[in-house]
């Protein structure tokens, strides 16, 4: 369990955005839940070439595609298109290769540096197994005794943490990820263990969201939250923050 936690971590980490883009072709929006970082998706799609010829579909087949977004399970393109909308969605698109399979291709079925054309349609929507909270909400957990952990590097708390938190470096400045965390993390529940509420806070919210994923679908930690727009947020509210190195 450690280790795919541990691959999980750092193919987010390391993964970077490219400057290309899809190519909407079509979109009739759906009036559902929205489609966020980190949430389940259930589609119905096809998948053909620029000519027309279908290489994927799974319409007629028992069960639609189930992903969730974010987590690499899809080419980032069909991500890309499929991030922001809603349930009951009927998007086709258009994905350059780069965003496709590249130069390398998709085995014996898509060639080299191929666009992609896919028609889909967004069946359900859940949403992430852990939950955005706010900075009120945040404050309102931390004097019901919830374990906040500010999982920035330890340079970033010079300037200051917000009161009633714990420091727990999560990634180092090279992204690598700090094995003792989870240690820490079950020390501080004590006898509450996996039934501990653990509230996860960063510099701007992505790397928390990130990590309070897979502590809540990897590790099995029933009420995990991470504070929306992190630190950076929290400060555009005009909120205080104390010393790290004192009794906070």
């Amino acid at each position: 369990m450690k280790k795919y936690f541990l691959l999980i971590i750092s193919l987010l980490i390391c993964f970077k955005s490219t400057a290309a883009e899809i190519e909407i072709i079509s979109d009739k929006p759906g009036d559902g839940k929205k489609i966020i970082y980190h949430s389940w998706v259930q589609i119905e799609y096809t998948g053909s070439f620029e000519n027309g010829e279908v290489f994927d579909t799974n319409i007629g087949k028992d069960r639609p595609l189930v992903v969730q977004m974010g987590m690499k399970e899809v080419i980032p393109g069909f991500e890309q298109g499929i991030i922001g909308t809603t349930k009951g969605t009927k998007r086709k698109i258009k994905i350059p290769a780069e965003l496709a399979y590249g130069k390398k291709g998709g085995g014996d079925v898509i060639p080299p540096n191929t666009d992609l054309i896919f028609e889909f349609e967004i069946i359900d929507v859940l949403d992430p197994h852990y939950k955005t909270i706010n900075s009120e909400e945040l404050i309102k957990k931390i004097d019901e005794n919830a374990v906040a952990l500010d999982i920035r590097l330890e340079n970033q708390w010079e300037n200051g943490v917000i009161k009633g938190t714990f420091q727990e470096t999560a990634f180092n400045k090279d992204g690598k990820f700090n094995v003792y965390l989870m240690d820490k993390v079950r020390a501080l529940a004590a006898e509450e263990s996996q039934n501990i509420e653990i509230i996860f806070i960063s510099h701007d919210g992505d790397t928390a969201a990130i990590l309070g994923n897979a502590f809540a679908e990897d590790l099995g930690f029933k009420n995990v939250s991470v504070l929306k727009g992190g630190i950076l947020q929290w400060l555009k509210e005009d909120r205080k923050l104390v010393s790290h190195k004192k009794d906070n």
